[in-house]
């Protein structure tokens, strides 16, 4: 004698099953911002997405809504550690 779930049983496991990846996934989601926002380094965000297997794009748009202006902040941060390495270089050559 074979047990076949039901209709029933089987949309309500499916259910709580999409609930769980929605879950999971908002527990990734938060995960990969604050990671994200651990560093201001060129390429680290798109090396987050990756890992995270989301778009950088979609990133970007996640911290920017959890940390407005933090984007901005971090751009401004390495266009200033690039201007200090051009500095050195000059200092050193002349």
């Amino acid at each position: 004698m074979t047990t076949k779930p039901t209709l029933a049983a089987l949309r309500e496991k499916s259910e709580k099953s999409a609930k769980k990846a929605e879950a999971d996934k908002a527990e990734l989601l938060a995960a990969a911002v604050a990671e994200a926002i651990t560093s201001s380094k060129y390429g680290h965000l798109s090396a987050v997405a990756r890992d995270a297997g989301i778009a950088s794009q979609y990133l970007r748009d996640l911290v920017e809504e959890a940390h407005p202006g933090w984007l901005a902040k971090a751009a401004k941060e390495r266009e200033e550690a690039k201007a200090g390495r051009g500095k050195g270089r000059g200092a050193a050559a002349a």
